[in-house]
């Protein structure tokens, strides 16, 4: 008799309640077929289409196997499922084909990705690679950078970038001292690769994830995802806290160093931000998403969505620009083609309805002075900018008991809203980009009311279906 896995059980279940409504299913934003999916990895244009591939429990809705998934787009609007991409199925990455990166050389597409083993309780991480000259099936390539010297093995999700001379490879890493750095390697081939040194370990807590190094308009800018383990209270497993940062500077090739330029920030205002990846499209911009959760094990446990059979999704696709001395994040251009049923709003406070979950929502001020409060969703979610203090604070409803929980910045003035919200995401754009706010919500489908107070004359709020 075969048996099937559980997990599989439980999609087929899903698969025939599927004629139920999902309020939570996103319209714009990659979510998995089914299982979980986390980080975004090998984000590449090859031949003209968008490639974002992520990691993937396609068995469960747990952290406990990794693949890499694969969606498509024409636009970074669309996108369709192309299932898997990478297995598990040798014996360097027998335990998770984990994080990485993608470039395109002499027409094929490179795919660099952290194999885990664990055998007898002790990990194993190598740093492998696959290539494609069809971009649907990769071969995996023999050769595998094993750890060197002075790291443990936390050392994992290669990004590959190229250099003026050569090809650099970055990988969060945890040195035996149990502190966090990015180790920085280079090659010629993308084949064979030396280990040159510590690129940067200063304040990255005990290890450091999904490193990143790009630059903009002449300011380099390193990206690196500090992380903090200690032991559950229950003695039982870990609890990991992380977050997104980046830190500007300039990055000498001839010595291989990197020089910080101003302080460590974070990259999002919000709750639910991580493992963002950039890549230069074939217009010249550089692109990031990023995996639209943090979570604690107390909220991935109690996510509505897994009744539905998956979990978590990846943020808007972002142009990145350094303006001001300030990393700015806009939405692709190719976002606001999905606008529908414009309508404008223009008292100082009204309320209305939103036709769906599935909408933006656009305030330019021409008083950037003034007072304002706006609630999505019933008070699911509500934003507020006090000038008195210069605070803008935004609140949702934890779906975990129903608390609130808020996130505030300073901020001198707020010229300009742009929110996107997509059934249960919300992504809020400050002033152009200065600033974002991502997190995931839960509401029932009935509860389409948004609220707002404080325009003063002359000042419309805009409102899309999306």
């Amino acid at each position: 008799m075969v048996r099937w896995p559980q997990s599989l059980l439980f999609f087929c279940m899903v698969s025939i309640e599927d004629a139920m409504e999902n309020p939570y299913k996103m319209s714009y934003h990659i979510e998995p077929p089914q299982g979980l999916l986390n980080d975004p990895n090998g984000l590449v244009q090859f031949n003209g289409t968008y490639y974002f591939f992520h990691q993937w429990n396609r068995f469960g809705l747990d952290h406990s196997y990794k693949e890499w998934g694969l969606f498509t787009s024409p636009d970074l609007v669309r996108w369709q499922s192309q299932g898997s991409a990478i297995l598990p199925d040798r014996e360097e990455d027998e335990h998770g084909v984990h994080s990485g990166s993608a470039v395109v050389q002499d027409g094929k597409l490179y795919l660099f990705y952290t194999g885990s083993n664990k055998r007898d309780g002790v990990r194993t991480s190598r740093q492998c690679a696959a290539v494609s000259e069809n971009g649907r099936s990769f071969l995996k390539l023999p050769e595998c950078v094993e750890t060197p010297p002075g790291f443990t093995q936390h050392h994992r999700d290669p990004k590959v970038i190229r250099g003026r001379d050569c090809w650099w490879m970055l990988v969060g890493a945890q040195k035996e001292d149990l502190t966090g750095a990015v180790a920085l390697y280079s090659s010629q081939d993308l084949t064979h690769w030396t280990y040159e040194r510590v690129l940067y370990d200063h304040d990255l807590d005990q290890v450091c994830e999904c490193p990143d190094l790009f630059s903009l308009e002449g300011t380099e800018i390193l990206v690196c995802c500090p992380q903090t383990r200690k032991p559950a209270p229950d003695g039982r497993g870990e609890i990991v806290d992380s977050y997104a940062s980046y830190i500007p500077g300039t990055f000498d090739e001839d010595l291989g160093i990197f020089q910080p330029g101003g302080p460590r920030q974070r990259f999002d205002c919000g709750f639910d931000f991580y493992s963002p990846q950039t890549f230069l499209d074939q217009n010249g911009r550089r692109i990031m998403t990023g995996w639209m959760s943090r979570m604690d094990d107390e909220q991935e446990a109690a996510c509505p969505t897994k009744a539905y059979g998956y979990i978590h999704c990846l943020t808007l696709p972002r142009v990145l620009t350094w303006e001001h001395d300030t990393l700015y994040q806009r939405p692709v251009q190719e976002a606001y083609s999905l606008r529908r049923n414009g309508r404008t709003y223009g008292r100082t406070a009204d309320s209305f309805q939103a036709e769906n979950g599935h909408f933006e929502l656009l305030l330019k001020r021409t008083n950037p002075d003034a007072p304002l409060s706006l609630s999505l969703r019933d008070h699911t979610v509500d934003i507020a900018y006090w000038p008195e203090t210069h605070i803008m604070r935004v609140t949702r409803q934890n779906w975990v008991g129903g608390g609130i929980q808020s996130r505030e910045i300073p901020l001198p003035e707020l010229t300009q809203l742009d929110i996107f919200s997509d059934a249960s995401s919300a992504e809020i754009f400050v002033n152009d980009g200065a600033a974002v706010f991502s997190m995931r919500y839960f509401t029932g489908s009935e509860n389409l009311r948004i609220d707002y107070a404080g325009l003063v004359q002359g000042e419309r709020l805009e409102y899309y279906t999306l």
